[in-house]
């Protein structure tokens, strides 16, 4: 398989699984107790598909380091297309082909989300071999899920009734239906769920395209000829993606498609979509020694706490998700209504709906203790041999207390090192930085004093790591 370029698209945000994905750290990237990030076990898969070769992964800008502490526990180097706006699935897609087309002219796509759960990996290197005669034959091969349930978090795929081996032709695609139509979809046996996953040729998108859609196709060429190239990086910028229509592969393409095929995949696999699902994966990787939850008396009821011991008592049908700062309660059934909170969330201006109370940085993270209109109080981790970027503020003062580790600072050039109880006082507009020399982390308490305390009140004079 040296022409296959597995396709990671990364760059939801995954809004139904909140609290536990927000923008900050979404789904795909946050660590589930047992299962680690979803992200990582895709990158399991695709080891196990081709070794990580030639792999194109495609994201927000927002996460290269998040994608890069994941990609470096596999030694490979991948090709990563970094947007800085999102524009759905159709120019992810277009922008893959784009890349892969420029490593080799018979490149074959094997494009999959980052946030499925297939834990055969052999079965599924399996099915994505054998289909790979009819993608070279110009046809988009999708995979399709015979359905279990009638599900309404699913788009579905209607086949025709040909049933030759395992391989079927499509007939038309179908948005994610109400509970009434999706059980009536149940009783056939020509819908499948559609799994969002493809294999196709480089060329084959990019002719798709031609056929269905040239206006979004000329738009997306431009914004890819003004994009920024760094060694094994494109960066896709914002003025230029502001143009393109927000719109899914399903959308612009498929609809209008004639060349596709279906095949079933019979192994086991999730979309990790919502928190039905979610706990269904969860439960099944639950170890007996887990002690965040305890139940008593409670029937068909689900826990999951990230810190926090919560304890129910004669509990019936529901989920509780815990995080430090927000708890989640609901029905079961319910689960798709989520989304709506966060949407209400948003429009009444809520950082919680995005963001949690902490951050990583490719330096490390901090998490926010305190955030009120006098100052902002922040604890700092950094990671051994780690440096904040050389910056300074023009709206706040920072005061920093070193509480573990050794701090190497500069201010305005001048380099000292810093020992455990001991303080530092950054003036406005001091240009400063922060090293982390040692073995173990570094961890200072930081306080704000200004006018605004906002992340975007940072001026970089140079940064290790290109922001």
């Amino acid at each position: 398989m040296y022409n296959l370029f597995p396709v990671i698209l990364s760059g939801g945000s995954g809004t139904r699984l909140w609290p536990a994905s927000r923008k900050s750290l979404p789904k795909q990237f946050k660590n589930f107790n047992n299962i680690g990030t979803l992200f990582s076990h895709t990158l399991n898969r695709v080891k196990e598909l081709n070794n990580c070769n030639n792999l194109i992964i495609v994201s927000s800008r927002d996460y290269e380091f998040l994608l890069k502490k994941e990609i470096e526990k596999y030694n490979k180097e991948s090709l990563l297309i970094l947007e800085e706006i999102s524009k759905n699935t159709s120019a992810a897609i277009f922008f893959a082909a784009k890349l892969a087309l420029e490593k080799s002219a018979n490149a074959l796509l094997c494009i999959m989300p980052s946030d499925h759960w297939i834990p055969d990996f052999k079965e599924f290197k399996s099915v994505i071999k054998d289909s790979i005669k009819y993608a070279e034959q110009q046809y988009w091969i999708t995979y399709g899920i015979k359905p279990s349930e009638p599900s309404t978090g699913f788009g579905y795929i209607k086949v025709s009734d040909t049933y030759l081996e395992n391989i079927k032709d499509v007939e038309h695609f179908i948005e994610k239906p109400d509970f009434e139509m999706a059980k009536e979809l149940l009783q056939s046996k020509s819908y499948y769920w559609n799994s969002g996953i493809f294999l196709v040729s480089a060329k084959k998108v990019l002719k798709s395209f031609d056929d269905h859609n040239p206006e979004i196709r000329s738009i997306l060429e431009k914004v890819w000829s003004n994009r920024e190239n760094f060694h094994n990086r494109s960066i896709i910028k914002k003025s230029f993606m502001e143009d393109i229509p927000n719109i899914s592969i399903d959308k612009a393409i498929m609809e209008y498609e004639h060349f596709i095929k279906l095949v079933s995949y019979d192994g086991k696999w999730s979309d990790i979509g919502n928190w039905d699902s979610m706990n269904r994966l969860l439960v099944n990787h639950k170890n007996s020694d887990d002690a965040n939850a305890i139940l008593i008396d409670s029937k068909n009821t689900d826990i999951q706490s990230s810190e926090r011991l919560i304890v129910g008592i004669g509990l019936q049908d529901l989920t509780i998700v815990d995080e430090m700062d927000a708890t989640l309660i609901f029905k079961k059934g319910e689960a798709e209504k989520v989304k709506e909170v966060v949407k209400k969330l948003q429009k009444d201006n809520k950082k919680i709906a995005d963001q949690y109370n902490f951050e990583y940085r490719p330096w490390g993270k901090f998490e926010v203790l305190l955030d009120s209109d006098e100052c902002k109080v922040k604890k700092i981790i950094v990671d051994p041999s780690k440096s904040l970027s050389y910056q300074y503020h023009f709206k706040r003062s920072e005061h920093w207390t070193i509480v573990s580790g050794k701090a190497e600072v500069i201010l305005n050039g001048i380099r000292k090192t810093y020992h455990v109880g001991e303080s530092v006082i950054i003036p406005t507009q001091v240009k400063h930085s922060l090293t982390n020399n040692g073995k173990d982390l570094l961890i200072i308490i930081e306080v704000q004093y200004g006018s605004y305390f906002g992340e975007d009140d940072i001026i970089r004079v140079s940064d290790p790591y290109n922001r």
